[in-house]
């Protein structure tokens, strides 16, 4: 889903609020057309709870912190793996069948999802022949941490998916009501322009500014603008 407009959303609460502030000034003219103040508080609610939803550089920053977890415990296990193969291959020989039933060599292309089923099974291999590993000082409070790596990885890898979709849903929902709130801003202004249409000139020129789906440029721009074109 896109936004109907081409201004941020920061734009859009500003020009919900001054469409707010229109319309009590304009509210004799609308209530004539049937815009009553129930209207205005519909629209003036729908900002506020816009205005109340954490923006997307927040989801953002959430996913980043589950993606840093995640890092962060695939560098463990793959250090705890590292450090066992190394005292595994001086306990077993390399040339072992007992070491290369571990299949090292995998460690070095494998993926994330999928180191958490090997670490599995070279915990589990490892216990079966103890007592030789223990030689190099493996123990199964080494094992066992291990495991406890692989299963927090395994966590953090869910919850770093379910933050990229927690963040989608929620760019969605954003989009969703900022669309909404545009719709009512879009037609309050063909409204506002309609009354004062040939017969305010400085009110129809508001309704025409903030009914716009373009960027209003900042006065500031505007003015270094004009400065730099008369020198």
């Amino acid at each position: 889903m896109t936004t109907n407009f081409n201004f941020s959303f920061g734009d859009l609460i500003q020009r919900a609020d001054r469409v707010d502030t229109l319309l009590q000034r304009d509210a004799e003219q609308f209530s004539g057309i049937g815009y009553d103040g129930d209207f205005r508080a519909s629209l003036k609610d729908k900002t506020t709870v816009f205005r109340a939803l954490p923006s997307d550089d927040y989801w953002q920053g959430q996913q980043m912190l589950k993606t840093e977890d995640k890092k962060r415990l695939l560098s463990e296990l793959t250090a705890q793996l590292v450090d066992l193969r190394f005292r595994a291959k001086l306990a077993l020989g390399e040339r072992s069948v007992e070491y290369r039933s571990l299949r090292f060599a995998k460690l070095k292309d494998i993926k994330e999802q999928d180191l958490i089923i090997y670490a599995e099974h070279v915990t589990k291999t490892c216990r079966e022949m103890l007592s030789k590993l223990a030689l190099r000082n493996v123990t199964e409070e080494m094992l066992a941490t291990i495991d406890t790596t692989a299963q927090q990885l395994d966590t953090a890898i869910d919850e770093q998916r379910k933050m990229i979709s927690m963040r989608e849903g929620k760019t969605f929902e954003r989009e969703e009501k900022a669309n909404e709130i545009y719709s009512l801003i879009s037609e309050v202004c063909e409204v506002g322009k309609k009354i004062w249409e040939d017969v305010n000139q400085a009110h129809y020129h508001d309704y025409v500014i903030y009914g716009s789906k373009e960027k209003i440029e900042d006065e500031e721009e505007v003015v270094e603008e004009d400065t730099e074109a008369a020198e």
